[in-house]
Order: C-alpha cells, then sequence, then structure tokens
C-alpha cells in the first residue's frame, strides 16, 4: 500500500507543478482613479475582479488624487486616495501606486513635499489595513520623488519596472543624485540595463508610468499656435504664472518629447515589453513593431479623442469609465482584456 502511494504521490506532483505553472498571471491597470471621495463604479469593478483573482497585482498608474495630490490642509485629498486604497483591504495580491503630474501637486512647488506625504500615506495604509503580499515592501514607486527606474518580479518570467515620468517635466524642486543631468543618464543606463537583462533571461517587460508615448487623448493636440505665443512673444508672462506648467503635460511639449525620444530609443531595441500609462481619460492600444502600449486612465474620469489621431491606434474607447487586465500565460503570450463598466470585452491576443 505504501509503495502504491509513494507511486501515485510520484506521477501526481509533476501533473500538480504542471498546472500551477499554466495558470494564468493578470495585472490590472487602472489610471487617474483620484477624483471620486468614495468608490465610484470602475473601482467598484475592480475590486470584484481582484477578490476573485488572488493570483494578480494591480498598479495604480498615477493621478491619485484630485486636484493637486495629498494636502494635509483638505481632508477631500485623502478621501479621494482611500477611495482607492478601500477597495484592496481584502485582497491577496500585490499592489502598486505610481504618482501623476496631480500627485506632485499639479506640478506645483510643494510637488515634492505632497509626493512623499502620499508615499507614506499609502505604504502605511497597505501595511495596517490590507492583505496584499507585498504590504510589509515599498508599494509607492518610485522612492522619495527619484524617477526610477525600479523593477520588481511578478513571477520567474515577468518583470514589472515603475518609473515616474513627471519627475522629467516637473519644473520645482525635485530629488536628484548630484544633479539633474547626472540623475537622468542613471536613470536611461539602469533602464536599458533592466531591459537587455529580462531579454537575456526570456522575461516579459510591463513598464508602468504616468505619462504615456502614445495617444490620440487631449494630451496629444499640438497647440503649437499657444505654445509660441507663451514661450517667444511678451504673452509669456502667462507661462510665468503657470501657462508653461500645463502645457509641459502633452506629448509635442519639448520636456516630453525629449523624455520620450530617449526612452523609445530603449523600447525599440526590444520585442517582449507592454508599456502601460494612465494621464488620457480613456482606454487605448497601440502597436509599436513587437511592442504594445496601453492608456488605461479612465479611473474615476472620462476626456473625449483628439479629433484628428495621432497615432493608429488597435483599440480607443472614451465613452466608459474602466481599467485593463494584462492576463499573461506561461509560454509568454498574454491577453488583453478591457473592463468597461457594465461589461468586458477582450480585444487583442499575443504581440
Amino acid at each position: 500500500m505504501l509503495k502504491f502511494l509513494l507511486k501515485l504521490l510520484f506521477v501526481l506532483f509533476p501533473i500538480a507543478i504542471s498546472a500551477q505553472e499554466i495558470q494564468p498571471y493578470s495585472v490590472y491597470l487602472i489610471g487617474d482613479a483620484g477624483e471620486d471621495t468614495i468608490p465610484g463604479k470602475a473601482l467598484l469593478m475592480l475590486k470584484e475582479e481582484l477578490l476573485s483573482h488572488p493570483n494578480s497585482t494591480v498598479v495604480f498608474l498615477g493621478d491619485n488624487i484630485y486636484p493637486k495630490g495629498l494636502n494635509s490642509k483638505d481632508k477631500k485629498s485623502a478621501l479621494c486616495l482611500e477611495s482607492q486604497l478601500h477597495i484592496l483591504n481584502n485582497y491577496k495580491g500585490s499592489v502598486y501606486f505610481i504618482p501623476g503630474n496631480h500627485d506632485w501637486q499639479l506640478q506645483g512647488p510643494k510637488g515634492l513635499k505632497r509626493l512623499k506625504k502620499q508615499q507614506i500615506f499609502v505604504d502605511a495604509y497597505l501595511k495596517e489595513k490590507t492583505t496584499a503580499s507585498n504590504k510589509n515592501t515599498a508599494a509607492f514607486l518610485p522612492e522619495n520623488g527619484l524617477p526610477g527606474p525600479e523593477t520588481v518580479m511578478l513571477n520567474n518570467k515577468l518583470r514589472l519596472i515603475i518609473i515616474d515620468t513627471q519627475w522629467f517635466l516637473h519644473l520645482y524642486k525635485k530629488n536628484k543624485i548630484q544633479s539633474k543631468k547626472h540623475t537622468e543618464e542613471l536613470f536611461y543606463t539602469r533602464l536599458d540595463s533592466l531591459l537587455n537583462l529580462a531579454k537575456q533571461n526570456n522575461e516579459q517587460v510591463l513598464i508602468t508610468a504616468h505619462h504615456p508615448m502614445f495617444t490620440n487623448g487631449q494630451h496629444s493636440l499640438s497647440r503649437q499656435p499657444l505654445r509660441f505665443l507663451n514661450n517667444k512673444t511678451p504673452l509669456q508672462l502667462f507661462g510665468l504664472v503657470g501657462m508653461n506648467r500645463l502645457l509641459s503635460q502633452d506629448i509635442s511639449q519639448p520636456r516630453y518629447k525629449k523624455m520620450r525620444k530617449r526612452m523609445m530609443q530603449s523600447f525599440d531595441k526590444y520585442d517582449n515589453i507592454i508599456y502601460a500609462a494612465g494621464h488620457d481619460h480613456n482606454l487605448q492600444c497601440f502597436k509599436q513593431g513587437a511592442n504594445r502600449y496601453i492608456v488605461s486612465g479612465a479611473g474615476s474620469k472620462l476626456a473625449p479623442f483628439n479629433k484628428k489621431k495621432t497615432f493608429d491606434s488597435v483599440f480607443q474607447d472614451d465613452t466608459k469609465r474602466g481599467f485593463i487586465n494584462v492576463q499573461y500565460s506561461a509560454d509568454g503570450t498574454h491577453t488583453f482584456i478591457v473592463y468597461r463598466v457594465g461589461e468586458k470585452e477582450k480585444i487583442v491576443e499575443g504581440l
């Protein structure tokens, strides 16, 4: 009898391991969810999904608090953040929050200070009130107002890379290593090193940030006449009182263009990347070469697309709040599932 049980164990054990290996791993991506003080329909739909799929990760893609980050003098700002945190109380997967431009005080002079407050708030809440698998490690990334890139292995073949793109656009005080130029060069060197390592190890890479590389939303508008008047004429006075800060969030703005160009130079060398961002308040998916680029910024707000499409998209929708799920299989393939309030739709499989 003992011999029979041992033989049965040897037969079943590999099967159990095999079943575990082929179990899909989901990453839920939701951005710009910081408008409501209580969970809206998109967040409640996300909560239901997370509780049903604990073998997963959720990434909040920035603009976690509207309008100007975590302000101790404004109780509403903390409620906006808690509306997202509350849905995670019984979630057993991993959680990450990324800062956006609104979390940097809408690119204001107190941006760094408010960013650090949010980091402390998020990490403390997850540790004290949730069952998240990473509650005892940093969940608000990158840490301490630096651009990153930070990296986490979600499983043995899936690498998450987290970037704070607002750092490159911010006009006021921000943390640096020696100097701004030195920090930037360290960033791009490390980013390329991580992507090269992932390729050598046959890993899939999910890069998460706030600002998209491709978008047909409102931040794709050129606004060039306004930009010229604002910077090259006496009307530059308006730039000094805040217009430059608003225009810096558009994909055609010089700082943004420089950041995007450098990142795309790294991304285009590889074929195992999905880049996910928020910023524009809609749902989009693009293909560039062998890589995919997602915009999932419909967590709590909606905004229409630019009437003239800047880029050719695989999918785009600006009619309903929602989020995007990337489901990874053990063989390296993946499926995109778009969740819109009241429905979900599989849109793209594989690369």
